[in-house]
């Protein structure tokens, strides 16, 4: 008898998780991973990267092994967080150049390089296989297609006879859009430079002209690593005043940058102080049990108000069980309060200004979503007063244990996203609401509070605002091409800026019919997949069962078939890299499909029996 077959597509940190809790298992199958890039890191990850470009957590608060924490129903195979990783292997590790400068610094609340971390994730793997009954087969290749009963054809011409097949390609590229069409031949036809959305380190910085203007669409972590290609790696040097001010000295070599979103200010900086302590005892309101029955549910109508109460009950609990200076009454009465006053009206409005008296000790979800809605400028330098501040005020707030409600805030943030993935499993969320709701305006704000950049890289945009590098234009901002050349408006004020160069400063927006990956497409033309998007706009993502299994144009579910990642429609709240000791999510999606995989050997072994 032949063995029993699975095929991973994909060898990131998603690939790689699915791979360790299949092994943990201990299963006697031949297991094929394939990816072109190393395995572990795949490609998003992979060492080849400029040292400059940095995670975005704290090295000890990434791990890629479960824990004591972790409710799975496979076995728990503890490991270490990077952190310990790095500071066990430091002395080997020094050894590499692109290293050493890192690791004279290096400490657990290290921001670590994405080069470091691809070192770590490909020990991961190699930790993973290693000893395993399993025959595990690494095919440095990129899969091209996939039959109805299994067999992949790889780029190199070879074929793997597979009884399962799990797609797990991480973030793929895809083909330029109608609009970045359009916006590439408008720069062609003037002489225009026009950088479309992309992996920051797969885009190439070198048409960026020195010194003139250039407009940039987006302030999130794509526009962070955009900011430090184009002034610190063009040789523009970062050091501290007197004072303790962080002051960028030009090179010269710069662009002079106008940068605007949605939102108008950039992500909120990590926190810098260890939110152990201000995690509350969660969930609390929002669980699958909160929703009886088996229908669908609306989301602004009746999950979002659930989960927002939840975010709100997590940082009155903190604020009460940490600062009670700051409150008046008990938690016990305000507790019962926030649990029987309808859910933001204007009762609870009164009531909680009873129980906490200043504003600034207050959650307000909206106004935190957009901090200058309804503001109005004078002028970009009046902008750029404000955003300073802004900026200065939240990396007071983020490193300082007196705003221990923010931590809290960000636990809850989690939890939500875990309830979300229960409901999800259960088909409780229509596939709409998922793209347009969740992976939309929900991802949006979530991203925003909780999955900003070190404090460290809003200092440096700090410094370059007051170098005259970075312009701010404010919330609300439209990009145009016209009159032979890109134009920024803002509906906050009345400047307009012209400029030849525009960076869409974003990850590409997922398409399953236009993807960069060869397979994803030919399956999507063939039917054999299909893809769910809330707008013409807005992302198209592989649609998927409640189990990740791939669902057909025609609606009906590829029994043999998985798929998970950010690509896939549900899968965006499972993040890469989960935290030690909470559970994560990531670890028990991980481990519910390797049961579900292996499950398909007792299928096979019965076929066979019956033949």
């Amino acid at each position: 008898m032949t063995a029993f077959t699975i095929a991973i597509v994909g060898a990131g940190p998603r690939g790689t998780g699915v791979l360790e809790r299949l092994l943990a298992r201990e299963p006697a199958a031949d297991i094929h991973v394939i990816d072109p890039f190393p395995p572990g890191a795949g490609r998003i990850w992979r060492g080849s990267q400029p040292p400059l470009l940095w995670m975005n957590s704290v090295a000890a608060d990434v791990t890629m092994f479960t824990d004591d924490t972790t409710v799975v129903d496979g076995p728990i195979r503890t490991g270490p967080t990077l952190a310990e990783w790095v500071l066990d292997h430091v002395d080997t590790l020094r050894a590499d150049p692109e290293l050493s400068d890192e690791l004279e610094r290096f400490t657990p609340g290290s921001f670590a390089s994405r080069t470091l971390q691809s070192r770590y994730l490909g020990w991961v793997f190699e930790r993973a296989i290693a000893g395993s009954r399993a025959h595990v087969h690494v095919h440095r290749a990129r899969a091209t297609d996939l039959s109805a009963d299994g067999v992949v054809t790889l780029d190199d011409g070879s074929t793997i006879h597979a009884d399962v097949v799990l797609l797990a390609q991480g973030h793929p590229d895809a083909l330029a859009s109608q609009r970045e069409t359009e916006l590439a031949d408008f720069a062609n036809a003037h002489g225009l430079t026009y950088i479309g959305p992309g992996y920051t380190a797969d885009l190439d910085p070198s048409p960026v002209p020195a010194s003139a203007p250039v407009l940039v669409a987006g302030l999130g972590l794509a526009f962070i690593d955009w900011m430090v290609l184009l002034a610190e790696s063009r040789g523009g040097t970062f050091a501290r005043s007197e004072n303790g001010t962080l002051v960028y000295t030009p090179s010269g070599r710069e662009p002079v940058l106008y940068a605007g979103s949605r939102r108008g200010v950039p992500y909120h900086a990590k926190l810098s102080y260890d939110i152990a302590t201000a995690r509350p005892p969660l969930p609390k309101y929002f669980t699958a049990d909160a929703f009886p029955g088996d229908g669908p549910l609306h989301f602004r109508d009746e999950i979002w108000p659930l989960a927002s109460k939840e975010l709100a009950w997590a940082h009155y609990f903190e604020l009460f069980a940490a600062h009670p200076e700051r409150t008046t009454g008990s938690w016990a009465d305000f507790e019962t309060g926030l649990a029987e006053i309808e859910w933001e009206s204007e009762e609870l409005g009164r009531f909680v200004e009873q129980f906490v008296p200043k504003d600034d000790d207050r959650i307000d979800l909206a106004r935190i979503d957009k901090p200058f809605a309804g503001v109005r400028f004078e002028s970009l330098e009046d902008v750029r007063t404000h955003l300073d501040e802004y900026i200065e005020t939240d990396l007071r707030r983020r490193a300082d244990p007196h705003y221990s409600s923010d931590a809290a805030v960000f636990s809850a943030l989690l939890s939500v996203y875990m309830t979300l993935g229960e409901l999800l499993r259960h088909g409780r969320i229509p596939a709409h609401s998922v793209a347009t709701d969740v992976e939309g305006w929900l991802h949006s704000f979530f991203s925003f509070v909780a999955s900003g950049p070190p404090p460290e890289r809003l200092e440096q945009l700090l410094a370059l605002s007051r170098a005259g590098v970075v312009h701010f234009l404010g919330p609300d901002i439209t990009f145009t091409a016209e009159d032979a050349s890109f134009v920024a408006r803002s509906a906050a004020h009345d400047v307009v800026v012209h400029a030849a160069t525009f960076i869409d400063a974003r990850l590409p927006v997922a398409s399953i019919a236009t993807a960069g990956d060869e397979l994803l497409r030919t399956l999507h033309a063939r039917g054999e997949i299909t893809d769910i998007r809330a707008t013409e706009q807005s992302a198209a993502k592989v649609a998927v069962d409640g189990h990740s299994r791939l669902i057909t144009a025609s609606g009906e579910i590829a029994g043999n078939r998985y798929a998970v990642g950010p690509w896939v429609a549900g899968h965006t709240w499972s993040s890469a890299f989960p935290r030690p000791r909470t559970n994560a999510g990531f670890f028990r999606h991980n481990d519910q499909l390797a049961a579900e995989l292996l499950g398909h050997r007792n299928d096979r072994e019965a076929h066979l029996e019956s033949r």
